[in-house]
């Protein structure tokens, strides 16, 4: 849903009339041949590039800086997503400043902020759509050779985490998001969930990040990793994390397959941490552990098996089979209440009517981890409509001040 709405809205707010002909390619993205900067010391200037709800390669091009109320002009250009429908274009469009924000003027408005660190964050409408833009030179744009990191500033590398299959070593993939200024930096885990119903296996080939939470992180002297276990993205090994005998079924509701599965991406996430702490550029001390669905339940488990080793738990929809599943229960019982060996406080973000948790399941896993010893925070948000509550990681405006103050009271 999110994607969806906010793609295919993203470009309908705007009037085709700014469409321009003569373009250079930019890995998919048509940008003007044309295209300038404005020079001025405003934390906008300049060009950028990043993708909108991670799906939408993207770059803005400030030319003229506004002074006031639409006076300013930027070129917006986007790459094709045929599953959405959307046809690579570019535009120029008037531009505003409102306070500290740059306002791209369509029916629905694309606002910009300044991030601390560098980047831009911006929001379709009132955030049903985001994207974290990164400083890019436009000459480079221009004259280079296509090639261009869209993820809002992060770096993709393969870890050496020391696991082996079938006798053969598996590196891990990890996108890293590095804040500004000196290191090293505290480590920040960001873990992702599962795919779905587990019966596509293309899915599980998608490299998964939030440059959102990222941005947040690295403001707060975090440097950040997206860590893909075995058998996603472009990570080495077999993805087997709760699969039973029919592998083509999907994941199973049998509590034994379905925990080992759990154990399995355990194990990675252990080993991910174990090399990433052997960068120079990460500091010694606690881990902060976060995560979404599948992997906001991981990061409590992780933290029950290393309480003295983590800083923090931020759940977001966490959770590792649906109510759907009979035993869910029980599994999710012994997943998040193995956590509560970690006395620390953590947040847990879920949403209203989620396709895979009923309402009032968050609560009874809650209740469940706090009898068993746990310390947790339930926010509960109400998402924009129908079985949309396990979106809430994708629309920042709903959690970036609970998750802001969270971050700073660890401090």
């Amino acid at each position: 849903m999110r994607a969806a709405l906010a793609l295919s809205m993203v470009l309908v707010g705007w009037s085709p009339e700014g469409a321009m002909g003569e373009n250079i390619d930019v890995d998919g993205v048509p940008l003007p041949a044309d295209a300038a900067v404005d020079t001025g010391a405003s934390p906008f200037a300049g060009a950028w590039v990043g993708q909108f709800d991670g799906a939408l390669k993207t770059i803005l091009v400030v030319e003229k800086l506004p002074t006031g109320e639409g006076d300013g002009s930027a070129i917006y250009a986007v790459g094709e997503n045929p599953r959405f429908g959307i046809e690579a274009t570019a535009w120029r469009m008037a531009t505003s400043l409102s306070e500290d924000r740059l306002v791209l003027n369509g029916r629905v408005p694309v606002t910009y902020t300044a991030s601390p660190t560098g980047r831009l964050r911006g929001v379709y409408g009132d955030g049903y759509g985001f994207a974290v833009l990164a400083p890019y030179p436009l000459d480079a744009l221009l004259h280079g050779d296509g090639a261009v990191c869209w993820s809002g500033g992060g770096e993709r590398v393969m870890l050496d985490v020391g696991l082996e299959e079938d006798g053969a070593a598996v590196a891990l993939e990890a996108v890293i998001y590095t804040p500004p200024g000196e290191g090293p930096f505290a480590l920040a885990l960001v873990n992702h969930g599962s795919t779905g119903a587990g019966t596509d296996a293309g899915l599980a080939k998608q490299t998964w990040a939030n440059a959102w939470i990222a941005d947040v992180l690295n403001a707060r002297g975090y440097i950040v990793a997206f860590v893909q276990r075995r058998g996603r993205g472009r990570s080495g090994g077999r993805y087997d994390e709760g699969f039973g005998a029919d592998r083509a079924a999907g994941y199973t509701c049998e509590p034994g397959p379905s925990l080992a599965g759990a154990e399995r991406a355990l194990t990675d996430i252990e080993a991910a941490v174990t090399a990433l702490r052997a960068r120079g550029d990460v500091a010694p001390g606690p881990v902060l552990m976060l995560g979404h669905s599948r992997g906001g339940a991981l990061s409590l488990a992780y933290a029950g098996r290393h309480p003295d080793d983590v800083a923090g738990v931020v759940n977001f929809v966490g959770g590792w089979m649906g109510d759907v599943c009979p035993t869910a229960d029980q599994i999710n019982g012994t997943l998040f209440n193995s956590g509560a060996a970690f006395k620390g406080p953590t947040l847990w973000l879920y949403g209203e009517d989620d396709a895979y948790y009923g309402n009032a399941t968050p609560a009874r896993l809650r209740d469940g981890f706090e009898a068993a010893g746990g310390n947790a925070t339930l926010l509960t948000f109400r998402v924009r409509g129908e079985s949309n509550g396990h979106f809430v990681m994708s629309i920042p405006p709903l959690w970036d001040a609970p998750v802001a103050a969270y971050l700073d009271g660890l401090r």
